[in-house]
């Protein structure tokens, strides 16, 4: 009780709460039970570090951030990952023969003690916050060490007679503790993927190592695994093609299939695709959250007379929209919510998509089987006796697919979809190239939206910056124009993985069909000209749109230049306060 007071005091005296909040933690810790540190950062009194940096100085301890200092790989060798993982602490140094280690709960008077009797051996502790520690034994072992060392230890005298890689790839692996392990070891894989933000997961195997990657903000990130993870390949590939029905016993042919995966309140949908190589079969996953795909169009980064401009097209009885980009630039989102917001009861809408990759109520969606012959095309001429008045076709990939989508919009329908060019004027020639007349672009078409995805400022890091001559005429902004700007750069925090950069944001390219570009269409203009022609009439390029962006402080130049760093055509847009001479 008086160690209980003491502390009390402590906390108080280092302004981590005043009396009135810990009054407050006291009050709900008598209802609810467990620790006052505990209680005063649940309900948001203090910070962890503030309230861990009190702890220590309470314990006569000193306080460390593991993830500032450089921890060596080492150390962990010293210490098995499911010791550290089970007693929670990081080893971080090693003195004079005495392992320093950091923990979270010096008030547990046996956990040295335990610690000490485990190892063998002197250790001193100091202490951290229970993430620091969290961070430091991920980074020190990877995701799932102590899953695998537990697999380790329970197939020692299954690798004497028997290798790895022979093992049964099968949902039973010959013992039942470990295919629990893999199970747990894969769980873990995906959970860290979603919680971290990710939109994929690479598990890619070479000659001596299984790498795992994840891509968050559309940028890759190796995740560190331990090294004896790579004799687990296939009963790791295995467990996945179980949990997405997929057949296990074969691995020469691409397989995909689909997850059902929930974290907390949030559904998620994983997308599975495996690819043969010669050291066994690649894994990707794609992870598509139900909650965040439904955007509405305010929520995707238009600037307001884009977004004015935009929603002029979905008001258009009958035509076509494109919208292009590379994969992964948010094509798919842009469309949904185009037709999240044209849902209504008096409104008939199919769509055929390849794969569906959300169930949107209230509209008809077809998945395309090319296996049985069931292709873009097909699944059009099948939409059109259904009394559509919305069509929405996935992409646009070939000759047929992109005649069908025109001929839909000349008997009256309203279309939407994706292709794959660089820009919005490269739509045309793209098309043509296809076989499409162009005297059929031109009566169908209404706009072209080319867009990609930049990486947002971190708020908790952002720092203002001047923007160098370098950066400025790399993107074509004359000096003056600069003026008022509010340019930043993210300094990297915990929050961001000290990238800088965390969340993503649209920049568009909208090129209307107008008489003149119209014109130009049916005289077969190279894309150029086209460009050329949109842009006297007042269309903003994707590095323009960028520019805003950055004029604005809400991303880089670095990350406009890294999606928009082609030539865009002579002459200079006058944007407002953007106008960019290029």
């Amino acid at each position: 009780m008086a160690s209980e007071k003491a502390l009390e005091k402590q906390l108080i005296a280092d302004g981590v709460v005043g009396e009135e909040a810990l009054s407050r933690a006291k009050s709900e810790l008598a209802k609810r039970g467990g620790e006052l540190v505990d209680c005063i950062l649940q309900l948001g009194l203090a910070t962890p570090e503030t309230v861990y940096r009190s702890l220590a100085a309470f314990c006569e301890m000193k306080f460390v951030v593991p993830s500032k200092m450089q921890v060596s790989g080492e150390v962990s060798a010293k210490v098995p990952a499911r010791f550290a993982t089970h007693y929670n602490f990081a080893p971080i140094q090693e003195r004079n023969g005495v392992l320093v280690i950091a923990i979270s709960d010096p008030l547990n008077t046996h956990l040295l003690d335990d610690i000490r009797l485990v190892l063998k051996r002197r250790v001193e502790a100091v202490v951290a916050t229970p993430e620091e520690i969290q961070r430091t034994i991920k980074a020190l072992y990877g995701v799932g060490a102590d899953t695998v060392e537990r697999i380790l230890s329970d197939t020692d005298s299954v690798a004497s007679t028997l290798s790895l890689d022979s093992l049964p790839t099968g949902s039973n692996l010959g013992d039942d503790g470990i295919d629990a392990s893999i199970i747990k070891f894969v769980n873990e894989v995906i959970l860290e993927a979603i919680q971290s933000g990710s939109t994929d997961i690479h598990i890619e195997p070479f000659d001596d190592q299984l790498r795992v990657r994840y891509r968050i903000d559309g940028i890759m990130h190796q995740v560190p695994t331990p090294p004896s993870i790579r004799g687990f390949q296939p009963a790791i590939v295995s467990r996945i093609k179980i949990m997405a029905n997929l057949n296990i016993a074969e691995k020469r042919l691409p397989q995909d299939g689909k997850i059902l995966a929930s974290f907390g309140e949030s559904e998620y949908d994983l997308r599975v695709s495996l690819l043969p190589t010669p050291y066994g079969e690649t894994v990707n996953i794609r992870i598509l959250s139900r909650s965040s795909m439904f955007l509405t169009l305010d929520q995707l980064g238009f600037m307001p007379d884009d977004l004015n401009l935009f929603n002029t097209f979905l008001r258009r009885p009958h035509g076509i929209v494109l919208v292009t980009g590379p994969t992964g630039s948010g094509k798919t989102t842009t469309l949904y919510a185009s037709l999240n917001k044209l849902n209504r009861l008096d409104h008939k809408i199919i769509t055929i998509e390849d794969p569906i990759e959300y169930q949107m109520k209230g509209i008809t969606q077809m998945q395309v089987m090319p296996q049985i012959g069931f292709d873009f095309a097909k699944g059009l001429r099948s939409m059109l006796r259904h009394d559509p008045d919305i069509m929405m076709v996935g992409e646009i990939r070939d000759f047929e697919t992109a005649e069908m989508a025109i001929r839909s919009s000349l008997t009256g329908h309203l279309v939407f979809s994706t292709l794959h060019t660089n820009d919005s004027a490269g739509a045309v020639t793209r098309l043509i190239d296809m076989g499409v007349e162009p005297f059929l672009i031109s009566s169908t078409m209404i706009a072209v939206i080319a867009q990609r995805l930049v990486r947002c400022i971190c708020e908790k890091c952002a720092e203002p910056i001047e923007p160098s001559p370098e950066a400025l005429a790399e993107l074509g902004i004359a000096r003056d124009r600069a003026a008022g700007g509010h340019f930043r750069r993210g300094r990297g925090c915990d929050a961001c993985r000290n990238t800088g950069y965390k969340g993503r944001l649209a920049i568009y390219e909208i090129l209307p069909f107008s008489a003149a570009i119209k014109d130009l269409t049916v005289q077969r203009a190279p894309a150029t000209e086209i460009k050329r022609k949109g842009r006297e009439f007042g269309m903003r390029t994707l590095r323009e749109s960028g520019w805003i962006r950055i004029y604005e402080g809400k991303t880089t130049f670095e990350e406009v230049m890294r999606v928009a760093a082609d030539f865009e055509g002579a002459g200079t847009l006058e944007t407002g306060d953007a106008a960019i001479p290029v």
